[in-house]
């Protein structure tokens, strides 16, 4: 590593100039240097002498334990440094060191031309005979370029000890290959080259001190070195150099080079014999405030004005106007120590001492320097040579620095002190030491003398460099000893980097700072927390002020590269002290120095090539050879300069150009608990902790510091940037700028909070320079010349676009599959023919579902609130879990909105997926995974100030956490808000079939039907897939009915009775039903790759019915439907289909009457006889097969067929009014069956049936008349039952709040008209084709007469009439219950009681005698007219469930008449309440018992006992 040129010891080096000579290559050269510059530092003990007496003058054996440093450089210095020597002589190089790499001459011997260093020998080697003869002329040349070194030396690496040596140069040093090196190889190598420089030294020296004086360096005399009117460094050979001189004797340097050294010095001195010429020449102007006489001592010398600048200083004394010439007048009167010859003869003595003292000084000879400079120093002091006086006093400390750091004993020399009264007031013990260097303290009372000295020399420092800056201040006033800026700036900030140093390690010279100020070793020192800050000499703030004297003036015409020199330099020492404000004060006006520097410098350049400026760095990458330009070669330090500069300012730094990485976010820590990451896999966090981090920083410097300051900033980097060229700073910079002026928020939907604070113009031309650095980039060859995207919330959303409804995938649950399953085995639905597979996907609560290797389609929304529009190169998701492709690419983003994008994406693999951003390539920008930021968000401003200065942001940006430092414990702070980022969660399941309509058999999807018709139609599926089956296949249908119906449904104030009816109307009679063939189930759900099947589905006319649906749900499970645990997947296919419904036989009116059972009776009576043979009438036998009528035989065949049924003689009339409002004749047959089938065969009843068949034209009512059999219900007033198990609970409250009779009567009517519907039905069929269906008979509704004639009693009463005896043809049967009987004969009245219940009856019979035909009043006096033996009133036992009872009553008709005899029973004791589910209720439907519970139940018989008693 190069030394620190502005280090406190910079005096002390020795500076080497290392060139590369011959064939060698630049890395090969670098690595060669690197070797050097670790042997920087040789101690004099290790060099040899110089056997030569004459060359003894720097022997090292004088002084063994000293140092020689050096300064090895690969760079010559500036004209504007190499003027400034002797009087500062390490600025200029001592030695010329040439490199050569013997790789590069080692040839094949087989190929003797072969050059090819890259290529390892094989046989032996053999060199050029042109080699040695090179490598002479290059050193040659080396001597006649730099002739006034005093050394010029080749070293030749990588040459093999055991190697042919015969072709090296004369001189040269061979150095071995590292692997052959040992440790002290190189050390050798160098303290060889020591000796030849410390030989030449004192030939050097000895011409110094033959000079009278040395001139002094002048602002004048740099502006001409600036200029360049001086020789330059790199001399032309000329024969006047090559003549022999007094260096002859030196065995490794040409002595024809020693003699442009000597010329330039005496060149310098004046001559001995004029001393007013030097006078005059060195002062040809006088400043206006000046004195005639200068200060002879400093006691006579004013300190140093704080008000005046040194630079004003100079240039003061430097522009002022010409002064009279009496007062350049030179008094001749006199002669002796006090005239004027005589004190020009004295400074020039001390100023050649003082070189010579600077001499020992690079030649490690301390001791000797440190006594030349003191001594020379007390003269130049005596006669008011001020800057020499200073410059030596600066020598002297560079002396005693040494010595302390050496550890050697040493005593401040008096003159070092500004005073008398300073020098006997400071003691030692004032200031606390720290002895860690090697003299280490003997005890706080009594320290040992080194450890004394540098505790005196620690209080010294202060004073001192005070005291030689205002020395050199004071010079300036005197005309002719003005000293150059670049002197004075450089002295200034080198005591200002020792003051430092020592303020840091506790106002004290200890051996940490030692090492620091003299090998530039990294200060690592833990701070004394016993002594305060505050009582540290110098403070910070006097530091801060001594090192802004260095800032030259805006009018110093001082050379670009000094300026920038000076405030580096400057920038340095403040960062020790963290003063990063006024460090980054001075970086920016270095840069604005350089811009117009570095401009000008490309013009000089481009001109002596040959070319114009404006062609670029494409012509002069020609012109030199080089393909393109390569990251390499900018300066890595350069990203991190202008990075701190934007830090300090408030410009926000992306990781990549971040100045300090301890500046980062810390997401751990950062992230607020209520704002966690959205997702766990370690890509997601560290793309969050990336967003979060920027965010934080952004948003936290969004109000840090001024934001004009910013822009300024920013567009002075760039305008660096582009001069260099740099072209990844530009592009940088640039977004950096665009992120600076955006709006720094999640702005709402309507964007109307989007600001972006810079005009549309500069936007503009900022984007379109981006565009041509990218373009000039591209041209260079150079590649990745990218930056990070200014605005974080590039997107703004991200959807999938939903699929075509076929293509759409829809969840299901094993339970639904259960479900349906049962639903199929037991024919139990719920209402609207429920299915749990017929349901829609809820598209918003539905999770999103892909299937893996089909494409889906997303939208991502972008943002961009800039003037300008983007080029995106591509466009990804970029997601989580399973291997999913997506890719869009040329896209652009326009200016100043929301942009929606269409991408296209396929997932690989079935399993979980999940989108977390997208990554975006836009031109010229890195490509980075943007976030999904949905929710606006701004950035809270802060309530209280938690940091001062740049610790403010450190306080925001940097959350405490477990095990940090204390510091940052003390900044806790609540979180601060971050916006939170959305993730989209996707499923993406296996691969599945497509399963498309490919044939329907209705024209256009419709047709045309009638009410209660049924028509069927097909429809074929076929699989489009080519290698995946369809293994699963559900089928359900949607109607425009189920609408309707449950919006009636949702009528809370329904009966129960019409909410059974909706529920059966939508459950018992489907619009829609899949016409199942006798095929396998598996066969039915099985469509292989590329194959077909058919399906019947068959449509049945209900009123409403407009349109229907029928779906198909189908997947590829991979498995038996059993076998599903969790859930599947299905997709679903369906056809919408338009129904006409027209109206064909509607039900206008309905009436039940009741039916007398002597036509029963008759037909029973006509069949006993039949069987007996006995009757006459046997001929006429009915048919008892014919289940038929028509015409005008309906009544015959009605009445004959009574009898004969199950329900024996108890029936009713039921007549019904249909209408035809079809406009063609209708065919109607109405069935009415006795008994009900049985479960096994439920139509085998519906085949017995009695039809009765009637035509009805168009438009005509027509009556038809059937026999209803009479109905017994076991519990009438059983609660109704719920069909649809979600409305099943367990209290059902009415909301019409009937009273109890009505309930009554309602569940009475429901029952029975359930039982009416269960034994009629009626169809209808068009005359002249095949159209038929059902008459839709539900509408009937029964009123309390038709029930009373429909129902069925549950206690029967039958009264007969029998003789006693022999006369068995007494009695007579007419009719069913009419009798003749003869008068005066005793007879027998036998009641039959049938309990029909499925309980028993505890109950009495009463018999109720009258007169037929007679008012109430007269009809019970039977006296003389009816006579009864026994009880007209008696308890009958107890009857059981279907058990019967006769009981017996004499009677005797005592007169003509017709008498007629009642019976009721009456229940004595209550019974049990007949049970909810007696009727088929479902238990716990509507459990209300007190339905069942009236009192004591009494039946009455339906038709009286008629007795006609007649007279014989």
């Amino acid at each position: 590593m190069a030394a620190d040129p502005l280090s406190p010891i910079a005096p002390a080096r020795v500076r080497a100039l290392l060139l590369p000579v011959g064939r060698i290559k630049h890395s090969r050269f670098a690595s060669f240097v690197e070797r050097l510059q670790r042997e920087s530092i040789v101690r004099l003990g290790d060099i040899s002498p110089d056997s030569r007496p004459n060359r003894t003058m720097f022997s090292p054996l004088a002084f063994p334990n000293g140092i020689l440093l050096y300064d090895l450089s690969t760079s010559m210095p500036p004209p504007s440094h190499l003027s400034l020597s002797p009087f500062e002589l390490y600025r200029e190089p001592m030695m010329a060191i040439g490199i050569a790499d013997s790789e590069e001459y080692r040839v094949q011997q087989s190929n003797g031309n072969d050059h090819d260093g890259h290529e390892e020998s094989r046989g032996e080697m053999a060199r050029s005979p042109g080699d040695a003869s090179e490598l002479a002329e290059v050193m040659r040349d080396l001597r006649e370029r730099y002739p006034k070194m005093l050394v010029h030396q080749l070293l030749l690496f990588d040459q093999a000890q055991t190697s042919d040596s015969s072709w090296v140069p004369e001189g040269a040093i061979i150095v071995p290959p590292l692997r052959e090196s040992k440790i002290t190889t190189m050390k050798t190598i160098v303290c060889d080259i020591s000796a030849l420089l410390l030989a030449e030294m004192t030939t050097f020296a000895r011409s110094i001190q033959g000079l009278p004086s040395v001139q002094s360096p002048t602002v004048s005399q740099g502006d001409v070195a600036k200029r360049g009117t001086e020789q330059p460094p790199l001399l032309v050979r000329s024969d006047s150099q090559l003549s022999t001189g007094s260096r002859s004797a030196s065995p490794a340097v040409d002595m024809r080079n020693e003699h442009p050294r000597i010329a330039m010095l005496r060149e310098m001195a004046p001559s001995p014999t004029a001393p007013g010429n030097y006078e005059e020449g060195s002062r040809s102007t006088t400043p206006n405030s000046g004195t005639s006489t200068p200060s002879m001592t400093f006691e006579d010398m004013s300190g140093p004005q704080v008000s005046r600048s040194f630079s004003n200083t100079i240039n003061h004394s430097s522009s002022g106007a010409p002064r009279d010439s009496s007062r350049d007048r030179v008094s001749t009167q006199g002669f002796g120590s006090g005239s004027v010859t005589e004190r020009a003869r004295n400074k020039g003595k001390a100023r050649v001492g003082l070189v010579i003292g600077s001499l020992y000084l690079h030649a490690g000879r301390w001791n000797d320097a440190l006594r030349e400079l003191v001594e020379n120093t007390t003269i130049a002091r005596s006669f008011g040579d001020h800057l020499w006086h200073a410059k030596g006093l600066e020598n002297i400390l560079t002396c005693l620095l040494l010595l302390s750091w050496a550890g050697m004993d040493f005593k401040i020399p008096p003159i070092c002190w500004s005073d008398r009264a300073s020098y006997t007031s400071k003691s030692p013990d004032d200031t606390p030491a720290s002895s860690t260097i090697n003299f280490s303290d003997p005890g706080p009372h009594h320290p040992s003398p080194k450890v004394a000295a540098v505790r005196r020399l620690a209080a010294l420092l202060p004073d001192l460099l005070n005291f030689i800056l205002s020395i050199y201040i004071r010079a300036a006033t005197v005309a002719g000893e003005s000293l150059p800026q670049l002197v004075f700036s450089d002295c200034t900030i080198r005591f200002s980097k020792l003051l430092a140093t020592v303020h840091l390690v506790g106002g004290t010279l200890t051996y940490e700072a030692l090492q620091h100020a003299v090998r530039s070793v990294p200060l690592h020192a833990s701070p004394r927390l016993s002594i305060s800050r505050v009582s540290i000499n110098p403070s910070r703030n006097d530091i801060a002020s001594m090192l802004f004297r260095a800032l030259p003036a805006p009018t110093a015409n001082i050379p670009v590269l000094d300026s920038v020199t000076i405030l580096a330099g400057m920038a340095s020492v403040l960062s020790f002290f963290g003063l990063q404000r006024k460090k980054a004060m001075l970086v920016r006006e270095s840069i604005t120095i350089l811009i117009p520097g570095i401009a000008q410098a490309r013009k000089i350049g481009a001109a002596e090539l040959g070319i114009h400026p404006a062609a670029g760095l494409s012509a002069l990458s020609v012109v030199n050879g080089n393909a393109g330009v390569t990251t390499e070669e900018l300066e890595p330090g350069l990203n991190e300069f202008l990075g701190l500069l934007g830090y300090v300012y408030g410009v926000p730094q992306t990781e990549s150009r971040s100045p300090d990485r301890l500046k980062s976010v810390d997401m751990a820590s950062t992230t607020d608990k209520d704002h966690p990451p959205p997702e766990e896999t370690e890509g997601v966090k560290q793309d969050y902790a990336i967003a979060m981090g920027n965010f934080l920083r952004s948003s936290v410097l969004q109000t840090f510091g001024s934001f004009n300051l910013k822009l300024d900033v920013l567009r002075s980097c760039i305008s660096f940037c582009e001069v260099l060229p740099d072209f990844r700073g530009v592009l940088h910079f640039t977004a950096a700028l665009f992120r600076v002026v955006g709006p720094g928020r999640v702005s709402n939907p309507d964007g109307k909070d989007v600001l972006v604070s810079l005009a549309r113009e500069e936007q503009m031309r900022l984007a379109t320079n981006m565009s041509r650095t990218i373009a000039a980039a591209s041209k260079l060859g150079v590649r990745d010349i990218e930056a990070d995207y200014w605005d974080d919330f590039l997107i703004r959303g991200v959807r999938v676009v939903e699929a075509a409804p076929a293509n759409v995938p829809i969840a299901r649950t094993k339970s639904e599959l259960d479900e349906k399953r049962q639903t199929q085995e037991q024919q139990i639905k719920g209402p609207f023919i429920y299915d749990p597979f017929a349901k829609k996907p809820d598209a918003k609560a539905a999770e999103k579902l892909l299937v893996a290797g089909e494409s889906s389609v997303f939208v991502v929304e972008m943002q961009n609130p800039y003037d300008f529009e983007l080029e995106i190169e591509s466009l990804k998701l970029a997601t989580e879990g399973v291997d999913f492709a997506s890719i869009a690419q040329n896209l652009t983003l326009g200016p100043f909105r929301t942009q929606h994008i269409v991408l296209e994406g396929c997932a690989n693999a079935a399993g979980v997926l999940k989108v977390t951003g997208c990554v975006v390539k836009i031109r010229g920008c890195l490509e980075r995974t943007f976030l999904i930021f949905v929710e606006p968000w701004s950035p809270e401003p802060d309530s209280k100030v938690k940091g001062i200065g740049l610790s403010a942001t450190e306080a925001l940006t940097i959350r405490p956490s477990p095990g940090v430092s204390t510091l940052l414990q003390i900044k806790r702070a609540k979180p601060r808000s971050v916006p939170t980022s959305t993730t989209i969660p996707l499923t993406v399941i296996n691969q599945q079939p497509l399963v498309i309509v490919s044939h329907v058999s209705l024209p256009q999807s419709a047709m045309m039907i009638l009410e209660g018709e049924r028509k069927s139609f097909s429809i074929t599926l076929s699989n489009t897939s080519s290698n995946i089956p369809v293994d699963f296949l559900h089928l359900s249908f949607l109607d425009s009915t189920a609408g309707p119906l449950r919006a009636a449904l949702s009528n809370k104030e329904l009966s129960h009775g019409d909410v059974h009816e909706l529920e059966l109307q939508a459950m018992k009679s489907p619009a829609l039903s899949w016409r199942r063939p006798e095929t396998d189930a598996e066969v039915l759900t099985y469509i292989g790759p590329g194959e077909s099947i058919v399906f019947d589905i068959e449509v049945v006319g209900k009123p409403g019915l407009t349109d229907a649906t029928v779906i198909f749900d189908y997947a590829n499970l991979g498995m038996p439907s059993s076998e599903i645990k969790d859930r599947f997947f299905t997709r679903r296919v369906s056809l919408p289909v338009t129904v006409t419904v027209n109206a064909s036989v509607q039900l206008h009116r309905l009436d039940v009457a009741p039916f007398t059972s002597d036509f029963a009776w008759s037909n029973q009576h006509h069949s006993r006889l039949a069987a007996k043979g006995s009757d006459e009438r046997l001929g006429h036998r009915r048919l008892a097969s014919r289940a038929t009528e028509k015409g005008e035989n309906r009544f015959k065949s009605l009445l004959d067929r009574v009898g004969y049924g199950s329900n024996g003689d108890e029936h009713c009339l039921l007549l019904l009014d249909l209408r035809n409002a079809w406009p063609a004749p209708l065919s109607i047959a109405l069935q009415v069956r006795d008994s009900l089938g049985s479960d096994d065969a439920p139509d085998d009843e519906w085949r017995r049936a009695y039809t009765v068949h009637e035509t009805i034209q168009p438009g005509h009512v027509s009556r038809l008349v059937v026999l209803l059999p009479r109905m017994y219900l076991k519990n009438p007033h059983a609660p109704i039952p719920v069909l649809n198990p979600a409305n099943q609970r367990q209290f059902i409250v009415n909301a019409n709040k009937l009273p109890l009779e009505q309930e009554h009567m309602i569940r009475e009517a429901f029952w029975y008209r359930e039982e009416v519907l269960k034994h009629i039905r009626g169809t209808w069929k068009e005359n002249g084709n095949d159209r038929h269906g059902d008459i839709e008979l539900r509408g009937i509704r029964l009123s309390s007469r038709m029930i009373d004639a429909v129902r069925a009693d549950e206690i029967t009463m039958n009264m007969v009439v029998v003789s006693n005896g022999n006369h068995e043809h007494a009695v007579r049967q007419t009719c069913r219950s009419r009798f003749e009987v003869p008068v005066d004969e005793f007879l027998t009245l036998r009641t039959r009681v049938y309990n029909r219940s499925a309980l028993p009856v505890h109950s009495l019979l009463r018999l109720q005698p009258s007169l037929s035909h007679q008012p109430p009043s007269s009809a019970l006096d039977l006296d003389r007219r009816l006579a009864w033996s026994g009880l007209l009133q008696r308890a009958l036992p107890i009857l059981g469930p279907g058990e019967s009872v006769e009981v017996d009553l004499g009677i005797c008709a005592l007169c003509s008449g017709e008498f007629e005899i009642g019976a009721v029973v009456e229940e004595i004791r209550l019974g049990e309440v007949p049970s909810a589910d007696a009727q088929g209720g479902r238990p716990g439907s509507f459990s209300d018992d007190l339905l069942g519970g009236g009192g004591r139940r009494v039946w009455h018989a339906r038709e009286p006992c008629i007795v006609v008693a007649n007279r014989t």
